[in-house]
């Protein structure tokens, strides 16, 4: 009796555990489909106005060595800024790029250190080499993330996709804020830009007493959450440097559905790879959306320093979900992202 009992919940667990995941992945492909209209129809994506030269300016981003943050450091780097990069094969990226500007006379650099989101060891050591530089941050980009896959769990005891794309970034901002805050002016305050995702729509169904999805995981939901986390910590912290009169400004973005490697677990791109390209942003493109962030003196203007929206999606400024723009939901996925880091008061240590 005991035995049939056991097998009934195992048998029902597994019915739940396929209904979410097929939700999730039709959700998935809804909104991606609706972005794609949005982005390649509605409102097709902007060029990027010749920006000023950014030499004696520095700008840290994590990530980097690919995809939409390759592009965006890249041109950064050819405006003249001097790049500080984190990734996990410093020695390899740090090789590309140096073959890419070998034949180009740039103003700017790129330096590369060793960076793990899934590790807070790694991202504490890489804030530490930051600081230790002892140079101004005037734009620290959290594009680096992972998305889909199995589910794993970091050496700290998170879920993988949380680690890298929310709270290692969570964790570099709180340590490398006081040197922002420094470097920051009035009238041109230093950036912090979280790289979300339409995505964050996903994470309407988090649920706070399991942020690390050990009861129910499904990769579409992981990686939801960590994008909603993302945009409701932007706006969380932009709210709070604002009361505090601190010359720093937090944004979030969408970069667009862009055809990058990200998508080698989306099975219908893996399979239909000429038509993703076709229907998709480039990466090119993508990596605009994280220049404009960092650079456009529009974005930072003194008056549209207390503009309520700080998403952007095709470089513009928008609404995020309403489960993302919840005070209640901000609050509480700040209060319970410091108790999990073990952050008393975010930005003072």
């Amino acid at each position: 009796m005991v035995q049939t009992e056991r097998q009934s919940r195992e048998f029902l667990r597994m019915i739940k555990w396929f209904l979410v995941n097929l939700w999730f992945k039709i959700y998935l492909n809804l909104i991606g489909a609706i972005y794609i209209v949005k982005e390649q129809i509605l409102s097709r994506p902007r060029s990027l106005p010749p920006y000023s030269s950014q030499t004696g300016r520095t700008i840290v981003i994590t990530g980097g060595g690919r995809g939409i943050g390759e592009k965006a450091v890249k041109k950064l780097v050819r405006l003249g800024a001097r790049v500080i990069m984190g990734c996990r094969s410093p020695d390899l990226v740090k090789k590309k790029f140096d073959e890419t500007f070998n034949e180009e006379s740039v103003v700017g650099s790129v330096e590369v250190y060793h960076l793990d989101l899934m590790s807070l060891a790694s991202v504490r050591s890489f804030a530490q080499t930051v600081i230790s530089l002892d140079c101004p941050v005037h734009v620290l980009i959290n594009n680096a993330g992972i998305m889909f896959g199995d589910r794993k769990e970091t050496e700290d005891g998170f879920e993988s996709q949380l680690a890298t794309n929310y709270l290692g970034h969570f964790l570099l901002s709180h340590l490398l804020l006081p040197v922002m805050e420094r470097t920051g002016q009035t009238d041109t305050p230093a950036r912090i830009v979280n790289v979300s995702s339409c995505a964050h729509y996903w994470g309407a169904w988090m649920d706070f007493n399991d942020m690390n999805l050990r009861n129910l995981y499904s990769p579409e939901k992981a990686y939801g959450n960590s994008k909603a986390a993302q945009i409701m910590f932007t706006s969380q912290l932009d709210t709070m440097l604002k009361s505090g009169q601190a010359p720093v400004k937090v944004l979030s973005l969408h970069p667009g559905v862009v055809y990058t490697d990200l998508y080698t677990n989306v099975s219908w791109v893996k399979i239909f790879t000429l038509i993703a390209k076709l229907l998709m942003k480039t990466a090119e493109q993508g990596g605009d959306t994280l220049v404009h962030a960092a650079l456009d003196p529009d974005l930072v203007e003194q008056g549209k320093l207390d503009h309520p929206k700080v998403f952007l999606e095709n470089c513009r400024l928008v609404r995020s979900s309403s489960f993302t723009s919840s005070v209640e939901n901000q609050v509480r996925l700040w209060l319970l992202t410091c108790s999990m880091l073990g952050i008393k008061q975010f930005g003072k240590y």
